[in-house]
């Protein structure tokens, strides 16, 4: 019975020995229900608290990502206008012929469908920056024809950094690409870029204005449709300069003439009806140069590939026709129209940058807050699971010392017989 009361109490000390031993080796208490049911209960509320930081600090590391990466396609974005406006200031230089011009024109035609990449950039997950909530498609298409379209919509896609919070990963491709403010009105970056392209093409033999330098003037004829619609067009003499505007068809020439003649006193620039009665003479009273500029139609608020209205010039001397006819377009097919569209778009990506640098801004504050919740849950963990080491360490010295004796009284009764105990 010694033997068996002995062996059993070896047994409980080896295992006392081998749970402090597993202390002192991962320095964490043993909690189990059995033995622990408060500490038990408050270690798995404070694990699952620490799977939620650990999900949020999941979410702000993608918000981070995302938005630098949003941040990286807008200043691309940027560089590439930033070489569009070079390129129209280039290609506003009277010294360029229609062969430079076609090669600037197909250098934008690169960019525009570099653009359209850009504005269908991926996150490291492969989903849409600038799709909105829809992020698992290309938001932005081309068609053949060279018209991008839009296919996502204008939900600001977000991650929850809280209970309570959730922060925006980036823009929506509507608000960054399809809505840029011009002088014309809303527009989007890739007609903007297309109208540029549109006005090298255009411009290359047609021109937004003409100085008339024959004393006998010009004949004017004009291509505006049949459809009424106000038509502007501007006159400078040796009087002065005056803005005309009327409302007129094509074949109808007698409210421009009335509208030119009520204002010869400013301009010095009288008109009358030509013998064929389709076009209009203009003639300076005192044989001197004049300039007709400014031509615009109210329905056109950018350059056209193919001009829907204009006006032909050709200068005269007596009856005879004096050099080649200027075609006047619309002045938003101007190239530096096009230019104030280009620097819109700079303008507009300058500020949807800033606004994701606040979201950035933001996403940082949270992202301290986030951190310092995750130092106290580490505490709390800490203080409920962490062995007190110098208590442990003298309890198992204890044990061994417990141990070492007993094993010693053991082997000692063991060794003795029956003679040793009659004796």
């Amino acid at each position: 019975m010694f033997n068996e009361q002995t062996i059993a109490n070896l047994g409980r000390l080896s295992e006392q020995l081998s749970g402090l031993q597993e202390q002192v080796a991962s320095g964490k208490k043993p909690i189990k229900p059995s033995t622990d049911p408060v500490a038990t209960a408050k270690l798995s509320a404070a694990k699952e608290l620490e799977a939620g930081l650990a999900r949020f600090r999941g979410n702000m590391n993608r918000i981070d990502t995302r938005l630098s990466e949003t941040d990286v396609a807008l200043g691309q974005v940027q560089t590439v206008m930033t070489r569009l406006k070079e390129l129209s200031i280039q290609a506003s230089n009277d010294t360029l012929n229609d062969v430079d011009r076609l090669s600037i024109r197909k250098e934008v035609t690169q960019h525009k469908a570099f653009l359209v990449g850009l504005a269908n950039t991926k996150d490291a997950q492969g989903q849409a920056l600038f799709g909105g909530y829809m992020t698992n498609t290309a938001p932005f298409a081309m068609s053949l024809d060279g018209q991008v379209s839009y296919l996502g919509d204008t939900g600001m896609h977000s991650l929850p950094v809280s209970q309570s919070l959730s922060l925006a990963t980036g823009l929506d491709g509507a608000a960054s690409f399809m809505r840029i403010q011009t002088e014309q009105g809303p527009k989007s970056v890739f007609d903007i870029v297309a109208e540029f392209e549109t006005s090298l093409k255009v411009m290359a033999d047609r021109e937004t204005s003409v100085k008339v330098l024959s004393p006998d003037g010009a004949r004017l004829s004009f291509e505006i449709g049949r459809s009424p619609r106000p038509q502007t067009l501007r006159l400078e003499g040796s009087l002065g300069a005056a803005d005309i505007t009327v409302t007129m068809v094509s074949g109808t020439m007698r409210p421009m003439i009335e509208a030119i003649n009520a204002q010869t006193s400013a301009t010095g620039v009288s008109a009358q009806v030509s013998e064929d009665g389709n076009t209009i003479r203009l003639k300076s009273s005192d044989g001197e140069a004049f300039t007709i500029s400014g031509f615009q139609a109210d329905d056109i608020d950018g350059a056209e590939s193919v001009p829907s209205r204009q006006i032909t010039v050709q200068q005269i001397v007596g009856d005879t026709i004096l050099g080649e006819p200027v075609v006047l377009v619309d002045q938003d097919n101007a190239l530096k129209t096009s230019v104030a569209g280009l620097d819109s778009v700079i303008v507009h990506m300058a500020s949807a940058r800033a606004q994701v640098g606040a979201f950035a801004a933001t996403a940082e504050i949270q992202s301290d807050m986030l951190a310092r919740q995750e130092m106290m849950i580490t505490e709390t963990l800490s203080g409920i699971e962490d062995a007190d080491l110098t208590s442990v360490v003298t309890e198992l010295q204890s044990l061994l010392v417990n141990r070492d004796a007993l094993r010693q009284v053991f082997a000692k009764v063991g060794q003795q017989s029956l003679f040793d105990l009659i004796r």
